[in-house]
């Protein structure tokens, strides 16, 4: 019982190329629904991990490795089709390929990445949802997809910055739930 977020981290690394291979076929119904069960199982496979006391070395490694990924492709892929946003998708891309960084280099340090906080997890709803109407509903009219999109990277934005401060942070001036001290 206790490998089931692991399962659902792995489920969801193996969703990446259907979801990709889908959305290229311009089947964008199921790439949609795939897109829909990557996000629950993101969120199963976190709620399970912490109320269970489920949460193992491999998970904390698969889990970001995912959603990474998951983000990457999901960004790559609407660039791709819809290249009128393409700033807003290199944005999130860039976001995500420091913060890989910046845990590589923590790992490097002999150090634990920093554990997802509340405007991680925020800007990654976020992200979902706003991606699954993009998916679903392609035709939306601009200037929505455009208020999403900004909505979505000025999130993605803001954890990157609390996040980069707390990789700045001195282990020693980081409270226990995550918070700097003054």
């Amino acid at each position: 019982m206790k490998n089931i977020p692991n399962l659902l981290s792995t489920l969801r690394i193996l969703l990446v190329p259907l979801f990709v291979a889908l959305m290229l076929e311009e089947e964008t119904f199921w790439a949609g629904l795939v897109l829909v069960l990557s996000g629950l199982s993101d969120m199963l496979d976190g709620m399970l991990a912490r109320h269970f006391g489920w949460i193992t070395p491999l998970g904390k490694i698969l889990d970001p490795i995912a959603d990474k990924l998951t983000q990457a492709a999901v960004c790559v892929v609407l660039a791709i089709l819809h290249p009128q946003y393409i700033a807003f998708f290199v944005i999130m891309i860039v976001k995500e390929l420091l913060m890989m960084c910046c845990s590589a280099w923590l790992l490097k340090q002999g150090e634990r990445p920093v554990a997802a906080k509340w405007y991680g997890k925020v800007a990654t709803a976020v992200f979902y949802c706003t991606m699954i109407l993009l998916v679903f509903f392609p035709a939306l009219p601009a200037a929505l997809i455009y208020t999403l999109l900004s909505v979505t990277t000025g999130l993605v934005v803001f954890a990157f910055i609390k996040y980069l401060m707390l990789y700045l942070t001195p282990k020693g001036k980081i409270k226990k739930d995550g918070e700097i001290h003054p």
